[in-house]
């Protein structure tokens, strides 16, 4: 059974064992609930022992009967009580915003609504969990994971050490101390400025906030002014980088090998990293071959070629197509 080791605060090492991956459910119950049972059913013949859920549990693209995101966070909690090391969830960018209590929008779609009053009694429970997710894996046979991919974020000064052990409690107590009272009423102003609606308006309505006796009532300010925080400068691409579609795919074969020698550091060489996060064609794409992009609901076009990826945590993989014929389906 592999062990989680700590060298790093937000990675972690696996060294041996049968993972399966499984990436960006957002709150697609069905898709959850196949990849569940899926996981159980090989963990009992001996086939997986550790179920990877690769970020972006939550906020899905559909109407609020079908959007599940609480009720599968709330099983993965429950889930990690009872299996441990044998369950990791990965931070997602989606996951994050709920963190920072700041929104989090595509188009004219505005996710992080929905889910802060959907959290309700049980905000507190959740909240803390996205807290400890980490951002990084990586395995002894050289196939790291991570939601999103590579990004610029690692070439900032000691960028490594900063993203790897990065505290958000810490960030946001930063932020925190530095609102003075005298500013408090300047900084409220220039919210309503920058949304066009007033800060009362937008706690109440985005964030279940009950009224300026709230003690979250601060909680959108602190996460907004957070995000210029120079840690949070770190972690914003690290989670929503484009890949090569953002960078081109020279450069961006640069900032991978960049995070792949990163996490070699004290351990075995990675060679390979898997990750979710973007639309893909089929299910799968290998990009710049060291990275295999996984799609296993929401992402896969259609949803039905969506993938999982089941692995020996030992074996040794030196590309992404090297790990193709270890990918599967629920849904055929």
């Amino acid at each position: 059974m592999s062990q989680a080791q700590k060298q790093w605060a937000r990675v972690v090492d696996l060294a041996d064992g049968q993972a399966m991956v499984v990436t960006d459910l957002h709150g697609d119950w069905d898709a959850y609930e196949r990849y569940r049972d899926t996981f159980f059913q090989l963990r009992a013949l001996g086939q997986a022992d550790i179920l990877i859920l690769n970020g972006d549990l939550i906020h899905a693209s559909a109407p609020p009967s079908e959007d599940k995101s609480i009720e599968i966070v709330l099983d993965v909690i429950r889930l990690k009580e009872e299996l441990g090391d044998s369950l990791i969830c990965v931070l997602g960018n989606h996951e994050l915003a709920h963190i920072y209590g700041i929104t989090l929008q595509k188009g004219d779609e505005l996710f992080t609504p929905r889910f802060e009053f959907a959290m309700g009694a049980h905000r507190q429970k959740i909240v803390r969990f996205f807290d400890s997710l980490p951002f990084y894996i990586r395995t002894s046979g050289g196939v790291s994971i991570c939601h999103a991919g590579a990004s610029t974020a690692l070439g900032e000064t000691n960028g490594v050490e900063r993203l790897f052990n990065l505290s958000h409690q810490e960030i946001l107590e930063r932020t925190r101390a530095q609102i003075t009272p005298e500013e408090r009423p300047q900084l409220i102003r220039a919210m309503r400025r920058m949304h066009g609606r007033t800060y009362n308006e937008m706690a109440r309505t985005w964030f279940g906030v009950s009224g300026l006796d709230d003690p979250r009532y601060d909680d959108f300010l602190v996460g907004t002014l957070a995000m210029s925080d120079e840690d949070f400068e770190l972690l914003w691409p690290a989670l929503f980088t484009r890949n090569e579609k953002e960078y081109g795919n020279s450069s961006y074969l640069v900032l991978l090998k960049t995070l792949l020698q990163a996490l070699s550091r004290g351990y075995a060489a990675q060679s390979v990293l898997v990750t979710g996060h973007i639309d893909t064609k089929g299910g799968y794409k290998v990009v710049n071959q060291q990275q295999l992009r996984v799609a296993s609901a929401k992402h896969a076009l259609p949803r039905e070629t969506g993938t999982y990826l089941l692995f020996n945590i030992r074996e040794r993989f030196e590309t992404a197509e090297s790990l193709l014929p270890n990918l599967r389906s629920v849904f055929k």
